[in-house]
Formats: C-alpha cells, structure tokens, sequence
C-alpha cells in the first residue's frame, strides 16, 4: 500500500492520471481479449470459414509451415527440426561451470556445428536430398541470416575496431574508410548489389549462391556497426590498463586479447545486444 501511495496517488494529478489509466484499460482491454481470444475463429482452411465476430486466426493454422520454413519440401522439415534440437542440445553444456576445456569446446562447435546444418539444410550427399536455397524461408531463413551475420561480423568488427585506433597510417585509414562506407549504405542496397548487380560482373560460367553473397554482403555490412561499437569500448578504458599490459612486457596481440578485449566486450555487450537485435529485424 505504502509503494501504491507514493508511486501512483502521490499528488492530485498523478491520482487523475492513475484513475483515467484504470478506466482506459477497462474499456479496452475486455474488448480486445474478446477479440482476439474468446471470439476468435481458429478452425478452418479459407476466410470463409471465419464466421465469428472474432479476429480470423485460420490463416496462421493453414500458413504455419510456410512462417516456419519457407518453401522447403515438407517431407524433408524434419532435417530443419533435428539441425535446431542438434543446436540446443548442443548448446546446453556451454553454460555449466564445471565443463573441462570449455573454450575448446565452443570454438570446436562453432566449427562443426554449422558444418552439420549445412549438410542437414542443403543435403546432396550421404543419401540425403538436396535442397535448394531459394526454397528456404520462413523463421528458418531469418534465423540463419541472423546467425551467420553475426557470427561472422563479430570477429572482423573487432579487427575493424582496433585497425581504426592503430598507429599505423595505412591500417587506420583502410579502416575508417570501409567502416564509414558500409555505415553510409543502406542494407537494402547491399542485398540488392549482391543478388541482382553482382552476377553481371562476373565472370561467364561462375555461379555464386544468393544466399551466400546475401550472406556475405550482411556480414560486411554489420561488421562496421559492430567495430563502432567495439571502439566505445576501447576507448572507455583508462590509459592505465594499457600501461600495466605494457609493465608486463606484454606484446601488442598478447595485450589486446588478454587485458584490453575482455573488458571492453564486456563493457559493450548492452550494445552488442542492441546491434544483435537490429540486425534480426534488418533479415
């Protein structure tokens, strides 16, 4: 009650505002879950079978698979299941404490897993069936751009971000360069160059998958958002931390992945989750 006082009835126009929010949301709020829920028509294969009042869900039952995967073959949808229960699974003993060797273990997985959904996903050999990449989608294919684009930005945003605070002339101009050239593109662009304007550059007879220049082309684009966001980073740590790497001798390599990285990512990471989470709207 104390909490409910001082938080919400505070003052004569915090107790109006909080009386007008009780009563919004009673007008509203019945209505709409009647709407959505209780009105709803959920059985059915075609729009006339919507016969309640309700919001027509049918759309979404007769459509479910088409969201999930795309246009891949339904008999073969069990490939994409097993590739995402491969993946929890396999995923689960990176957050035990006790694992032994768990750096190994994460980077040897990040090698070998996507190895398996590629074969899983695209098949052709050990009796499975190929199947195209233009007949993935759906949450299937948003979840792999997703992925791909920031595992593979990740590691070459980092080399952005330090190339940019080097010493060295050519490597920090390289760098601006192309972090302010793909920051200055819009990704609509990028994806447009790399699936329609790319393949009339190249040579004749060389076939290059759309889904691997799509890929490519996000990993290039998230890469320089990824290096500004590694560069708050190093630049909010204080001198003193390069100093003490210094006073230990360290090297330039040893000093950046044992002292400098690990706490400017650390730093970083409500960022890195912001940049995760655009790139995931972006696909």
């Amino acid at each position: 009650m104390v909490w409910v006082r001082k938080n919400l009835f505070s003052s004569w126009s915090n107790s109006l505002l909080t009386i007008g929010c009780i009563w919004l949301m009673w007008e509203l709020i019945p209505p709409l879950l009647n709407w959505a829920f209780l009105q709803a028509n959920w059985v059915g294969s075609t729009r006339a079978d919507c016969t309640k009042a309700g919001a027509c869900w049918v759309f979404i039952h007769e459509r479910f698979g088409q969201f999930m995967y795309g246009l891949y073959p339904h008999d073969q949808r069990w490939r994409i299941n097993l590739a995402l229960l491969i993946g929890l699974v396999s995923i689960a003993p990176m957050f035990w404490k006790i694992l032994p060797h768990r750096g190994r273990y994460i980077a040897v997985w990040a090698v070998i897993y996507p190895l398996i959904v590629w074969w899983l996903m695209y098949g052709g050999f050990f009796g499975l069936e190929r199947v195209e990449t233009r007949q993935w989608g759906g949450l299937t294919l948003t979840l792999i751009i997703a992925s791909v684009g920031i595992a593979g930005a990740l590691p070459w945003g980092i080399l952005l971000a330090l190339g940019r605070r080097s010493h060295m002339p050519i490597v920090r101009i390289l760098s601006v360069i192309f972090i302010e050239f793909w920051r200055g593109v819009p990704l609509i662009t990028v994806l447009f160059m790399s699936s329609v304007m790319l393949p009339l550059f190249m040579a004749e007879g060389t076939n290059i998958d759309k889904l691997i220049r799509a890929l490519v082309g996000v990993i290039l684009f998230q890469s320089a958002y990824v290096a500004e966001v590694v560069r708050g980073g190093l630049q909010a740590l204080p001198k003193g931390q390069y100093e003490a790497a210094e006073s230990l001798a360290l090297g330039y390599w040893k000093t950046q992945g044992l002292v400098i990285l690990p706490q400017a990512l650390k730093l970083v990471i409500p960022g890195l989750v912001n940049t995760i989470i655009a790139l995931f709207k972006d696909t």
